[in-house]
């Protein structure tokens, strides 16, 4: 049992996440820069990676620097993977906590935190970008979210976006106008579209 219980021994890797460099506090559309994003978003990036052998030990460090409290620091991550296997990236366990510290999750118990309309940011490895809720899957434990497209010609200008619930986050800015309409545009034709698809 005890040699059981040491092969499925958790790590727990901590990742922080900072505003990039220069970067102004605001959503925008990166035309210069390059970035995976074609809409309104910011740019992120990973200013280090801490290892631990306890989620208290990984949550202590993320305290520690919170109290610090950088206006450079956007977030923390924790991943929690089994010692010693191979595992799919996708399948690991995800914790997101605040710059402040504080644990986030997208969902209160069994009831979502966003509502139809609500603007979140969907974070990624090197940018976090704006969008709009359009629905909740409870079984799932996800969103639906709509992303205006702005830059890419090639593809539409809006897509619904499924994202679990501990990826997506509240905005870290207020969000400007002429985006906060263009969502809504976005957000009223997903809603179209997903009524057109209905078979009655």
């Amino acid at each position: 049992m005890k040699k059981q219980a040491e092969q499925t021994k958790s790590i727990f890797i901590l990742e922080v996440y900072e505003f990039a460099p220069c970067e102004r506090p605001a959503y925008q559309l990166h035309k210069e820069r390059y970035c995976q994003c074609a809409g309104p978003c910011f740019l992120t990036w990973k200013r280090g990676v801490g290892y631990f052998e306890t989620l208290r030990d990984a949550e202590k460090c993320i305290k520690e620097m919170a109290e610090e409290m950088l206006v450079e620091t956007y977030g923390f991550v924790v991943k929690e993977m089994p010692q010693n296997h191979l595992v799919n990236i996708f399948d690991c366990k995800v914790r997101r906590y605040l710059k402040d510290g504080s644990p986030w999750r997208a969902v209160s118990g069994k009831n979502p935190v966003f509502k139809e309309g609500d603007f979140v940011e969907i974070p990624y490895d090197e940018h976090s970008e704006l969008g709009i809720v359009l629905s909740f899957e409870k079984s799932d434990n996800a969103y639906f979210v709509v992303t205006y497209n702005v830059l890419d010609e090639e593809f539409d200008k809006y897509h619904t976006v499924y994202c679990n619930a501990v990826d997506l986050l509240p905005p870290s800015f207020p969000v400007q106008k002429k985006y906060a309409a263009a969502l809504r545009r976005g957000l009223k034709q997903a809603k179209k579209e997903s009524a057109d698809d209905l078979p009655f």
